[in-house]
């Protein structure tokens, strides 16, 4: 796809950027509207529906870009591009989210945001390396057992996210009513997988065509991997996010969210690390820039789930977020 992309001219590559842009909004109105639906017609909260059917698709860029750069021998990029992911999501997606509107955050979220900050915890200082005192401008390592114990964890959280959902008894227990509404249980998540890949490859190709007009610009490498792959990665999530938000369905915004930072943490890198022969060598610049403003974030996140009397994220506290995600930008670009 991006020697595809790359070969074409100016004129090309804005028909099918135009073009991607269109599939991306459209197949995510489908996404967002049957995921809603899904959640109303079958008693699913929409906060699990977001962190597990939702994330799972629009974590689709993130997976396959880092699968790609291991594959191409620059496991740094695979780094780079989740953790800027979720200080995308965190500061520039929930931030935009919050100016479309309410974003509710209620306490029964904790749970999940448990495995957040705790795989980014054992994600940071389990790449320390102590012993050359010199924290800031060491790079450290990742063992491979992190990738598998991240690994192992996905099915973990998956399933502790759905075993919190009440279960209801069918009124009439009817087998036909039950063969039903398994068949248009199976509808649904089709269609929301299929929309969830559609939104994923759109983003994709958008990242490749303004990737390479970067590129034909001049713009450093650097810069393009830091600023316009994390955030063309994270598209899917800021357009369900804002979609969800403007329709009314906060619940799923946040959820969408919460769950989309975690795969990229448990399922993303732990492909990545796991994957990389002898592990992940982590740059000193990960521990002087993205993890510091990684774990800033998401402490924000953790102080407006838990110390608020209104259980939602304003528009000023999004308005705070984005004001951090600016700052991530301006010290990446000059780093």
């Amino acid at each position: 796809m991006d020697t595809f992309i790359s070969n074409q001219n100016t004129f090309v590559l804005i028909i099918i950027f135009l073009v991607s842009l269109v599939i991306l909004s459209k197949a995510t109105d489908i996404l967002i509207d049957h995921a809603v639906y899904l959640s109303q017609e079958f008693g699913i909260s929409q906060i699990i529906i977001g962190a597990t059917i939702v994330s799972l698709g629009t974590t689709l860029p993130e997976l396959s870009t880092s699968i790609a750069a291991i594959l191409k021998g620059t496991p740094d990029f695979a780094l780079g591009n989740a953790v800027g992911s979720v200080i995308t999501n965190t500061a520039l997606v929930l931030g935009v989210g919050s100016l479309a509107g309410a974003i509710p955050v209620p306490r029964s979220i904790a749970n999940r945001l448990i495995f957040l900050v705790g795989s980014l915890l054992i994600l940071v200082f389990g790449s320390l390396r102590f012993f050359d005192g010199n924290l800031f401008n060491s790079p450290g390592h990742l063992h491979p057992l992190i990738g598998i114990l991240f690994l192992l964890t996905v099915p973990v959280f998956l399933m502790s996210t759905f075993l919190k959902k009440k279960v209801h008894t069918e009124p009439d227990g009817s087998e036909e009513k039950k063969r039903i509404n398994n068949k248009a249980l199976i509808i649904e998540v089709s269609i929301i997988l299929v929309s969830a890949v559609a939104v994923a490859f759109s983003a994709t190709v958008l990242v490749s065509t303004v990737s390479t007009a970067a590129t034909r610009l001049g713009v450093s490498e650097a810069i393009i991997a830091g600023t316009v792959v994390a955030l063309g990665t994270s598209l899917p999530e800021l357009t369900t996010t804002y979609a969800a938000a403007r329709k009314g369905y906060g619940s799923l915004a946040i959820g969408n969210v919460l769950g989309a930072n975690i795969l990229n943490i448990l399922l993303v890198l732990g492909v990545s690390i796991s994957l990389t022969p002898g592990g992940l060598s982590v740059p000193p610049v990960f521990y002087q820039i993205h993890f510091p403003f990684v774990l800033v974030v998401v402490g924000l996140l953790s102080y407006f789930i838990f110390n608020t009397k209104k259980h939602e994220i304003s528009k000023n506290e999004g308005k705070v977020l984005l004001a951090i995600y600016l700052l991530y930008l301006l010290f990446s670009l000059f780093a």
